[in-house]
């Protein structure tokens, strides 16, 4: 048995099977447990009742993450009852950094034997916070920043562009510029499928807008 700061729980995971698990693993009789699948029902519970433990991920079908790592970083200020678990499959340094120098919430990595997810959850409260093994070894991972060349390849598939016509546009080779693409995805930590989501992250939440408001974004330095 283990107590915890909480008796109720939501959990926001994108992932059934991991909803399941985390249901038998804290609450066997799923009494007091709320799966729910947007932050918007997340805000709702919270309002009717901040006194809960959160256990989420950081992406979700119906979310990008942009949206839930700013839901992450206010809820302590909203809820200051409420106790977050970040319990996710990101590996990327620099949004690991931002959340784990929030003192309002736990981080576990999904890789982690699930005791480590237990006793997040027994040490959630409101003014303290857990870091697993796994997750501790991957904050002291140093990030190495993009180099200008990169951040204007980027740029550019941000903008639309592949690869082929990104190394017309600045006048390099197609291989060197399928380099430095993999130099950025290995320096953000993410996959083929993680380097598209952060393209179309950025295509829908800030081009987008800018094309609505008239205001042209300034290349990336």
């Amino acid at each position: 048995m283990h107590a915890f700061y909480n008796e109720n729980f939501i959990i926001f995971d994108p992932h059934p099977l991991v909803n399941i698990g985390l249901q038998a693993l804290i609450d066997p009789k799923n009494k007091k447990i709320s799966r729910l699948c947007s932050l918007k029902e997340i805000v709702l519970s919270l309002h009717d009742n901040e006194q809960q433990t959160v256990i989420m991920e950081l992406y979700h079908h119906t979310e990008d993450i942009y949206q839930v790592v700013r839901f992450v970083l206010t809820a302590g200020k909203l809820w200051p009852k409420a106790s977050l678990v970040v319990f996710t499959d990101i590996i990327n340094p620099d949004i690991l950094s931002l959340l784990a120098a929030q003192k309002h919430l736990s981080l576990v990595a999904k890789q982690d034997n699930v005791n480590y997810l237990l006793a997040a959850i027994s040490a959630a409260h409101p003014t303290s916070s857990y870091r697993s093994p796994a997750m501790r070894q991957l904050l002291s991972q140093r990030q190495l920043p993009l180099s200008g060349c990169e951040w204007r390849i980027l740029g550019l598939m941000v903008g639309g562009a592949n690869a082929k016509h990104a190394a017309q546009l600045i006048g390099r080779s197609y291989k060197t510029v399928c380099t430095h693409k993999l130099n950025i995805m290995r320096k953000l930590g993410l996959n083929q499928v993680g380097f598209m989501m952060l393209l179309l992250a950025f295509r829908t939440r800030y081009w987008d807008e800018t094309v609505i408001s008239g205001i042209h974004p300034a290349p990336p330095h």
